[in-house]
């Protein structure tokens, strides 16, 4: 399978999957055709995230919830408490590393930028969440059916959210993750390091200061742990649209089916794309041929002159 950037405009001249009488997107953009979604830097610096989060999660629970049985088994010789505070500590280093290099990737790399810009919201994202919504509880279209509003409906069929919403690279739910990942990791840096600098922490700010520091982190912790387990794990790997596991965390990559099912605005472009470098290429074919065909005439009227 040919392997193609994303955002890339060449024309596909592979006829590897072509039937008898494929039709034109079939043609343009194979189901099979694959696509870079997350470059391999991405992916790293994802799996790094994962990893940090992790560790944080497990070494920060036993502070809040040091009852539990499950956390005595995993925290079970004498020396853990004080593993479990270098540990976490060393994760959150490593979470402020990876703050920087990923800062330092969407402000200095081209594809870093196009990847931060896309990921920004949008008003189109605004009512992308508003119809998805109302797609999904299906109120109106229930309120419509009973009879009520009827004559309203009719002239604003629009607030019957009759289709779901079509997204392009990234929808509104991945747009709102990647900004919380943002504010998350900015809350639990500046908390943690005041927390771990106690003596600089006293200095410059009263007790009542540091105990805030203390229920900031906690919750922000539970909140970031919930959003994960609860939303972005099905989101991304449990939709039955994927289940039971996306791999593009993993190979970084994408089909082009699966382009056209879940992205259909991107395919939608990429395919205008490449309809419009198929076009200029046969209009540079055809008028190389007109000149050689004149060429070819001139010739013929010199040698029969």
């Amino acid at each position: 399978m040919d392997i193609k950037p994303l955002s890339g405009v060449e024309l596909n001249n592979t006829a590897a999957s072509r039937d008898s009488s494929p039709s034109e997107p079939a043609l343009l953009v194979r189901d099979d055709e694959v696509f870079i979604r997350m470059t391999p830097i991405e992916r790293l610096q994802h799996m790094t995230l994962i990893l940090c989060f992790v560790l944080l999660v497990l070494t920060g629970l036993p502070l809040l919830l040091d009852p539990a049985m499950w956390l005595k088994k995993l925290f079970f010789f004498e020396t853990s408490f004080a593993w479990r505070g270098w540990i976490h500590r060393l994760a959150g280093v490593g979470l402020i590393g990876l703050s920087v290099l990923h800062l330092l990737y969407v402000s200095g790399t081209r594809r870093g930028r196009e990847l931060f810009w896309a990921l920004m919201p949008k008003l189109k994202d605004v009512t992308d969440a508003l119809e998805s919504f109302g797609h999904n509880l299906g109120v109106t279209r229930w309120v419509y059916e009973k009879g009520i509003l009827r004559q309203f409906f009719d002239q604003h069929p629009y607030w019957l959210f009759r289709q779901p919403r079509q997204y392009g690279r990234f929808n509104f739910i991945e747009k709102f993750e990647y900004l919380a990942v943002w504010w998350g990791n900015a809350v639990m840096i500046v908390s943690g390091f005041f927390l771990w600098a106690t003596n600089l922490s006293f200095r410059l700010f009263p007790l009542w200061v540091y105990d805030i520091f203390k229920i900031i982190h906690s919750y922000e912790a539970i909140l970031a742990f919930l959003a994960i387990i609860i939303w972005h794990l099905y989101n991304v790997h449990l939709t039955p649209d994927v289940f039971p596991m996306s791999r593009v965390w993993l190979d970084g990559t994408i089909t082009g089916h699966e382009l056209r099912m879940h992205h259909p605005l991107e395919y939608e472009a990429i395919l205008e794309a490449r309809r419009r470098a198929r076009s200029i290429h046969g209009d540079s074919e055809s008028q190389e041929k007109g000149t050689q065909m004149s060429g070819e005439e001139n010739l013929d009227r010199k040698s029969g002159g």
